[in-house]
């Protein structure tokens, strides 16, 4: 006896069918649901990128402020003296302490290049420390990997700033990140050769109702601990 099998039976079928035995088509709330459930899981998704590409950034500024450091250490142990500030367009003074802020010439001077004469006093042997990676369009200092809003010639809110001890007491007063009526800000001292920072900007939060908060920026140096903050 001939038994035959159709490929259909020992199966379930998903369809919904009809009185009719025809498949009907999705109803206006069950095309609701799925695209809000498809809404959702693309709000999370871009939530963890955004977060993905904040962090990566963050750990490229970290990296950089310490190759920064380490490059000024090899430049004390080989002329046995910190760079002077007497050249750079922006100084930055704290107490005994000097530094400045590592603008397109000085960059090029650490790397054992000069477009300026003037800043050859600052590496007279022509030694490449560092390699920079980054340079703003609007003034050709090296800069961290966040985007600047500003991109103007006076910005240097993504360029790197140093300061030595000076002094030799092995402690450096640090900027703080929030200025008060007068303009200053809550500066501490910390126990290091060289501080090296740079600004970027913090972490997005909610209110009590959920919106997010807009945030400005924070000082991120080598002293600090890396995290996600």
């Amino acid at each position: 006896m001939r038994i035959s099998y159709s490929a259909t039976h020992g199966s379930r079928s998903t369809a919904r069918l009809d009185q009719n035995g025809r498949r009907s088509a999705f109803t206006l709330i069950e095309m609701i649901i799925v695209i809000s459930i498809i809404s959702v899981l693309l709000g999370l998704l871009y939530g963890a990128l955004e977060r993905a590409q904040k962090f990566s950034r963050r750990t490229i500024t970290f990296s950089e402020l310490k190759s920064v450091e380490s490059a000024f250490k090899q430049y004390y142990a080989h002329y046995h003296v910190w760079p002077s500030n007497s050249v750079a367009t922006a100084k930055i003074n704290s107490g005994e302490d000097l530094g400045f802020v590592i603008d397109k010439d000085i960059a090029r001077a650490l790397q054992g290049y000069f477009e300026n004469e003037t800043y050859r006093s600052l590496n007279p042997e022509a030694i490449p420390f560092i390699e920079f990676s980054r340079f703003s369009p609007a003034t050709g200092a090296p800069v961290n990997p966040f985007k600047s809003e500003k991109n103007t010639s006076q910005d240097t809110s993504r360029a790197y700033k140093v300061l030595f001890d000076t002094d030799g007491d092995r402690q450096i007063r640090i900027p703080g990140n929030d200025p008060d009526a007068a303009g200053n800000t809550d500066a501490t001292n910390i126990i290091a050769s060289v501080a090296v920072w740079t600004f970027i900007p913090a972490t997005r939060k909610t209110d009590t109702s959920g919106q997010p908060q807009q945030v400005g920026d924070v000082l991120f140096g080598n002293w600090d601990s890396f995290n996600a903050k």
